[in-house]
């Protein structure tokens, strides 16, 4: 529930800086700051998602994983 949450919410704020850009130029300004600071802040997390990717061990589960029977 929380993640549609959140999808539903970027997504609404990518729909609104992309009708930014409508605005006249001197509003613009915040509109390019904003830009600015995902421009720095994704590399950031990229580089963190891949870390987190590469030193998670793999976690067994049911669906992955299927018990063997006990009885050979």
């Amino acid at each position: 529930m929380f993640m549609k949450i959140f999808v539903s919410i970027i997504v609404l704020v990518a729909i609104g800086v992309g009708l930014g850009t409508q605005l006249p130029r001197d509003m613009l300004i915040k509109v390019i700051i904003f830009r600015d600071f995902f421009d720095a802040a994704l590399p950031v997390l990229a580089f963190g998602a891949l870390v987190k990717y590469l030193c998670t061990g793999c976690v067994k589960c049911e669906s992955c994983h299927p018990a063997k029977s006990e009885d050979k």
